[in-house]
């Protein structure tokens, strides 16, 4: 991507991301987003098929960014803490994303960067791994899927909470997740 594109994609995630901190993103508006983001429609959709898309687009951004802690750390529980102050930095957004599920977009970025964490984790600790999962690749897909289809469970029940203690809501993901994963 060049570098206009790149200027023009984050002046876009910027506007989404301040329009659904005070309206829920169905009812932002791709003109709105380009009246704050100062580009024409074209460009918005060179950049995104629908607000909500975009919307997705910049939260997985934000959450791939969170995640880089995952290389650094001997704790899952620092990439879950990494997650879970991304949604409490954006509960506002998360909750206007809400109807009573994440919007699909959303949703399938937030497990889509939980399964590569997940992944990734257990690439850096092949130790944890059992070997039922270690040996077949297909067990070990299911494995990763339910771990982030729960958390992401866990996090939108979080957020309907209005409960904004990070720490807590770490500790109860964790107790709730398989215990290998945190060997």
């Amino acid at each position: 991507m060049d570098a206009r594109s790149r200027r023009s994609r984050e002046t876009l995630r910027e506007a989404v991301l301040e329009l659904s901190t005070t309206a829920p993103i169905a009812e932002v508006t791709a003109s709105a987003i380009c009246a704050r983001a100062g580009v024409t429609r074209d460009t918005f959709y060179r950049h995104a098929e629908s607000p909500v898309d975009l919307l997705a687009d910049a939260l997985a951004a934000e959450i791939d960014e969170a995640m880089t802690v995952l290389p650094h750390t001997d704790a899952i529980g620092d990439g879950e803490r990494a997650l879970l102050e991304h949604v409490r930095r954006r509960a506002e957004v998360y909750r206007g994303a809400m109807h009573p599920l994440l919007a699909a977009p959303v949703r399938h970025n937030l497990e889509r960067s939980i399964r590569a964490g997940l992944v990734l984790w257990a690439e850096l600790h092949p130790h944890i791994v059992p070997a039922e999962f270690a040996d077949d690749p297909a067990a070990m897909r299911i494995a990763v899927a339910y771990a982030a289809a729960g958390t992401v469970g866990a996090v939108e029940e979080w957020l309907r909470s209005d409960d904004d203690d990070t720490e807590r809501a770490v500790r109860l993901i964790l107790a709730a997740s398989p215990e290998w994963w945190l060997r």
